[in-house]
């Protein structure tokens, strides 16, 4: 199930804050792009629905963008609170552990690197399968040795294999990423 994108920035925005951090504009944009990319690169599936566009200073949500942008350089005040989804927090806490702490220019600069993102012409909009294609190569590789095809006998058993699945990439995640 996707989200509005403003909702899962204002999850990013919570959840940094719980972390210590506050970010401006640029790094939330940044934070939603990784995000996007994460769970496309992860389960397939998009996080938010808006559109992520390939902007002179990397990728945008426009929508989200407009929103926040009368803070300029400015730090953004998070939410008091939010009704964040279980099967999301875990995404968010690995996007913000990893990517909260980073300047903006560092975050702006790493976009500029990415494959999504420089075969995208400025102001279009970055397709949703260069970002699953990208991601999934920084989660998913697989040798012929290593290759498995699981068969399910249910639509349940498909959805629970899956979400156990993504439950241990994200453990290795937050391990690997000094959360845990």
């Amino acid at each position: 199930m996707a989200f509005k994108a403003k909702t899962v920035a204002e999850w990013i925005l919570w959840m940094a804050a719980q972390r210590g951090y506050k970010l401006s504009p640029m790094q939330l944009q940044k934070n939603l792009y990784y995000a996007q990319g994460y769970s496309l690169g992860m389960t397939g599936e998009k996080l938010f629905d808006e559109p992520i566009m390939a902007w002179e200073h990397g990728p945008v949500v426009a929508e989200v963008y407009y929103c926040f942008k009368s803070y300029g350089g400015s730090k953004i005040l998070p939410p008091e609170s939010v009704d964040m989804p279980n099967d999301v927090v875990g995404l968010i806490d690995v996007i913000v552990s990893q990517k909260s702490p980073l300047s903006a220019s560092t975050l702006r600069n790493a976009t500029h690197e990415e494959t999504p993102y420089v075969t995208t012409p400025k102001d279009e909009e970055i397709p949703l399968q260069k970002l699953r294609d990208f991601f999934t190569n920084l989660f998913w590789t697989s040798d012929e040795e290593d290759f498995y095809e699981p068969s399910f006998n249910s639509k349940e058993e498909e959805l629970a294999f899956f979400k156990n699945s993504l439950s241990q990439n994200l453990k290795k995640i937050l391990i690997d990423a000094g959360s845990v």
